[in-house]
C-alpha cells in the first residue's frame, strides 16, 4: 500500500485529464477523416458496380473505410492475386476470418449463396491518399473486366 497503508492508491488526476484532452482531439480528427473515408469508399463501390461487380451490404448502415467488392463467377482468391500483382492487399474475408480459405459464412447467410466465394474486402487505411484511391481503382476496374470476361460474368 501507497501512503503507509491508508489508501490502495492514489489516481493519477493529470494523467486522466490528459487523457481526456487526447480523447477529444483523436474523436475530432476522426469524424473529418470517416467521412473522407466514406466519400472513396463510395467512389470505389461505385467503379466496381460499372466494372460488374455488386456490393455486399449496399444500402445498409456500414463502416467508412470498409467495403466487400464481389465479382460474380471470379474466385476471390483469383482477384487477391491480380491486385496483389497490381501493389494492392486486400482480403477474402472479415479479419478475423484471416487466412482461412472458404467462402464467408455471413455473405451466405445474406444470401449471396455460392458467390460468397468472389467476394474481397478492401480497407482504406487512416493514411491513404486521393491518389492511392485513385490507382486501386484503375487497378480494380482492369482486373474486373479482364477477370471477369475470362469467366463469363458480365464486364
Amino acid at each position: 500500500g501507497q501512503e503507509q497503508g491508508r489508501r490502495g492508491g492514489t489516481p493519477g488526476l493529470p494523467a486522466i485529464a490528459g487523457m481526456a484532452a487526447a480523447a477529444r482531439i483523436a474523436c475530432a480528427g476522426m469524424a473529418a477523416q470517416a467521412d473522407r473515408h466514406r466519400i472513396w469508399r463510395d467512389r470505389i463501390d461505385a467503379a466496381a458496380v460499372a466494372a460488374g461487380a455488386t456490393i455486399c451490404g449496399a444500402g445498409a448502415p456500414r463502416l467508412a473505410n470498409t467495403g466487400t467488392l464481389l465479382l460474380p463467377g471470379c474466385s476471390a482468391q483469383t482477384q487477391i492475386i491480380a491486385l496483389d500483382m497490381a501493389g494492392y492487399g486486400v482480403s477474402a474475408g472479415s479479419a478475423c476470418s484471416s487466412g482461412k480459405v472458404a467462402r464467408s459464412h455471413v455473405l451466405e447467410a445474406m444470401g449471396y449463396g455460392k458467390d460468397a466465394g468472389c467476394a474481397i474486402r478492401v480497407s482504406l487505411p487512416w493514411s491513404i491518399t486521393q491518389a492511392e484511391v485513385d490507382g486501386f481503382i484503375a487497378a480494380y476496374t482492369a482486373m474486373a473486366l479482364r477477370l471477369g470476361a475470362r469467366a463469363g460474368g458480365r464486364p
